[in-house]
């Protein structure tokens, strides 16, 4: 196996885009939202309307980015993100005694501004087609 790259810190199946990698991101999100519905007091998180869209893994299992979508201006924004910071210590706790695993990898709350910036180009395209006469 001369000429091969051989990752040996890498736990077996947690390359950059493993299946094992992108299958426990789906928990993951599917575990944070649960908590964050039923266990999250923190009137910042509670009151505001926001989805997890996607979770990155570590190729050391040792962090997540959360990707999180927020409906609303820039200071729910910033509301939504300091409130699930400040809840992070709980739901790295929550996520160990959930995930059953041996390293829970820590939460990190990134805002995803993806939806929003495809409802725009949406927007443009029908402006687009609209202003040619056509249907979108």
């Amino acid at each position: 196996l001369r000429g091969r790259r051989r990752d040996r810190d890498l736990p077996h199946g947690a390359g950059p885009l493993s299946r094992r990698t992108e299958k426990l991101g789906d928990q993951i999100q599917s575990v944070l939202a649960e908590l964050v519905h039923r266990r999250v007091k923190d009137p910042d998180v509670a009151e505001a309307m926001f989805s997890f869209v996607f979770v990155e893994i570590s190729p050391d299992l040792s962090h997540a980015r959360v990707h999180v979508s927020v409906l609303g201006d820039a200071t729910d924004k910033e509301r939504v993100l300091n409130g699930l910071a400040r809840a992070e210590p709980f739901l790295h706790r929550e996520l160990g005694k959930e995930l059953h695993i041996r390293r829970v990898p820590r939460p990190h709350f990134i805002l995803d501004e993806s939806i929003e910036e495809a409802d725009r180009m949406t927007t443009l395209l029908r402006t687009v087609a609209h202003d040619e006469g056509r249907e979108f």
